[in-house]
């Protein structure tokens, strides 16, 4: 193998490599969106139908039974679908930390008209962040598709806790609701926090040949 490839080639190369990496993430928020869409559908779907089973049982027996059926099938369904829009995450960070770096080597070979770049080509996950539009010190997760099925998950949950606990041991409406409001809330910070276990873990760590300025030391040079 030649020490010194071919610069045409090696830029055909890192040209078709940038496109597909492009269609790769369009193709990884495809897959994030429509998991987060069959989520919710099943939601929507299932609480209809509780609605319906209420109405004929008046709140009763069978409206319990289907309820500790449907909701905690709905809430493990949540589970899968929002470790896998975290991973989805982490696949989009990857393709735009490769993407960004091969930005770095067009603006070198720019040269003095790298200005003509818009994005900036700072292959790590600041760099994916800025060109994003999202801060750059620390990407917010509550705004990702992952977080929004987290709360949904945890409101299900809550509600099979609640009604759980009523027909149980038939407590007062306070007691109920609480316990519910509770198990909710401990599904929610767990699963953002797996969600933050599993952005540190697969995330690459690798040192960046692009890095981005760091914080707080004016805006980025490239």
């Amino acid at each position: 193998m030649a020490d010194s490839p071919d610069g045409q080639q090696l830029l055909t190369a890192l040209t078709t490599e940038h496109f597909t990496l492009q269609g790769a993430r369009a193709q990884t928020l495809a897959e994030s969106s429509s998991r987060a869409t069959v989520y919710v559908g099943a939601v929507s779907s299932s609480l209809i139908a509780l609605g319906f089973i209420g109405q004929v049982s008046d709140i009763g027996t069978p409206f319990r039974v289907f309820a500790l059926i449907v909701l905690p099938t709905l809430y493990g369904l949540g589970i899968v679908t929002h470790i896998r829009l975290v991973e989805c995450g982490v696949e989009d960070v990857m393709y735009g930390m490769a993407i960004n770096r091969i930005r770095g080597y067009y603006r070198e070979l720019a040269g003095d008209q790298a200005r003509l770049f818009l994005l900036g080509g700072h292959d790590d996950a600041r760099g994916v962040f800025e060109n994003a539009g999202v801060p750059a010190t620390r990407r917010p997760q509550i705004f990702s598709f992952a977080s929004v099925v987290a709360a949904i998950n945890g409101v299900v949950g809550g509600s099979a806790v609640g009604i759980a606990v009523a027909a149980a041991f038939s407590p007062p409406l306070g007691v109920t609701a609480t316990a519910g409001g509770v198990a909710g809330a401990v599904s929610i910070v767990v699963s953002l926090r797996v969600a933050a276990w599993i952005l540190a873990r697969r995330v690459p760590a690798d040192a960046p040949l692009y890095p981005s300025s760091p914080v707080g030391k004016g805006a980025p040079k490239d």
